[in-house]
């Protein structure tokens, strides 16, 4: 992401355990100081992370409640998972406290494969990602989930985020239930289904991790044809947003698509879950606009609040070819993650496109990553807020056709092709 490069301006005050420490001795070999690590956690936080003022969840009473159970942590990786289990509540899947424990929980979207809301009472499953485990095993949206490893679905879901959080809000509850769903990183998982109809039945689910990483050699762009008369071709990336190769094979995709006699495209951006790089991005979009247009705004509140100076840009497409003039639909849902979000967005302000699907997996800005000397964690946060065109933030943003759920209807259809070619059968 862009932010990357800009980490490195940021000078933020070293806490003192460290500035009193000898100039030659390594930190490595210094007495763990808890309380001290949790302060250089806490500062980089405070001072670079562009979400961190937000209305969802009091910031400043859960970060002290972290910080006296951080400060008794024996060692390194106690307070590491400390850390992370604080990042979690802040229902961020960009807000990440490494190295990672194979008993941590998959990280969501990337490596999940259902996702899931308590709804009237219930555990209730809202949308399954296609070709999945959890797809293949025939759980589908609108099935309940009434235990999860053994555990009732509400205690699993208050699981993930440990001693941390002992009154966790509606939407942080919605959110453990997706984590606890999708398992820990390591082992299987068993959970407990009644369906639709009321048939109860025990699913047993490989590693979302092993699955998600057998997918990396799928093509980078996927293309297809549908409608009454196959003249509808469908683009689809393939988590590859982060591999600059995908702007030739897309290239290649659109030559092949227009030279077959599309009349209307549908960009598929449902299986992006893992973020990207916005040169893959402004490439893909500069397919579907003739001129120079912006399609996206940054902010970067690090730079405001250490030399209170605010920073802010636009980010601009340029045209490429080549140029498709048909009409043109875009897709998304929860497995659209950080620059597939962005690239939605920037086909809406760029292209004028049609957007159709849900929620999207609210990748909070622009990814930043800082090493913490003094706990030897890596943190990982959305360092530039981010921002359609028109001054929406990115995770707010809604379709110009809302639809759940995005990726697989109850009877286990594509919901948003089908809607996708409702809409162009009406052109």
């Amino acid at each position: 992401m862009l932010g990357c490069a800009l980490a490195s301006a940021i000078v933020l005050a070293v806490p003192a355990a460290a500035q009193d420490a000898p100039d030659d001795a390594p930190v490595s070999q210094l007495a763990f100081d808890a309380a001290a690590a949790w302060d250089e956690f806490e500062q980089q936080l405070r001072g670079r992370y562009a979400y961190i003022d937000r209305d969802d969840i009091d910031v400043d009473t859960q970060l002290e409640w972290s910080r006296a159970i951080a400060a008794k942590a024996p060692d390194k990786r106690s307070l590491r998972r400390i850390m992370h289990r604080t990042a979690l509540t802040f229902m961020d899947p960009h807000l990440i406290v490494g190295p990672l424990d194979d008993d941590d929980y998959a990280i969501v979207m990337t490596a999940a494969d259902l996702d899931a809301r308590f709804h009237d009472g219930g555990a209730m499953i809202v949308d399954v990602r296609r070709g999945s485990p959890a797809f293949d095993a025939g759980i589908r949206p609108g099935d309940e989930v009434l235990s999860i490893d053994g555990k009732p679905s509400p205690s699993a879901a208050r699981a993930p985020f440990g001693e941390v959080l002992p009154d966790p809000t509606a939407e942080q509850l919605h959110y453990g239930l997706t984590l606890a769903v999708n398992g820990r990183r390591m082992g299987g998982r068993m959970l407990e289904v009644r369906s639709a109809k009321g048939q109860t039945r025990p699913v047993e689910l490989a590693s979302t991790r092993d699955w998600a990483n057998s997918l990396r050699e799928r093509e980078l762009v996927d293309l297809s044809f549908v409608g009454p008369a196959g003249d509808v071709a469908v683009l689809a990336p393939l988590n590859s947003l982060g591999n600059n190769a995908t702007i030739t094979a897309f290239d290649a995709a659109m030559k092949e698509a227009i030279g077959a006699g599309a009349r209307a495209i549908i960009l598929d951006m449902r299986e992006t879950p893992s973020g990207g790089n916005t040169e893959v991005a402004r490439s893909i979009i500069g397919h579907f606009t003739s001129e120079v247009k912006p399609y996206q705004m940054h902010r970067i509140p690090a730079f405001e609040r250490e030399f209170t100076v605010p920073r802010q840009f636009v980010e601009y497409v340029f045209p490429r070819e080549p140029y498709f003039d048909g009409p043109v639909v875009v897709l998304h849902g929860r497995w659209t993650g950080s620059m597939g979000e962005g690239i939605v967005i920037g086909m809406d302000a760029a292209a004028g496109a049609t957007t159709i699907g849900s929620n999207m997996g609210d990748l909070l800005g622009g990814l930043w990553n800082q090493q913490l000397k003094l706990s030897d964690a890596r943190l990982e946060l959305g360092g530039e807020a981010l921002f359609h065109v028109d001054g929406t933030p990115r995770e707010d943003y809604v379709a110009a056709i809302p639809i759940e759920p995005a990726s697989t209807a109850a009877d286990g259809s594509d919901p948003a092709i089908a809607e996708a070619l409702r809409v162009l059968g009406e052109r």
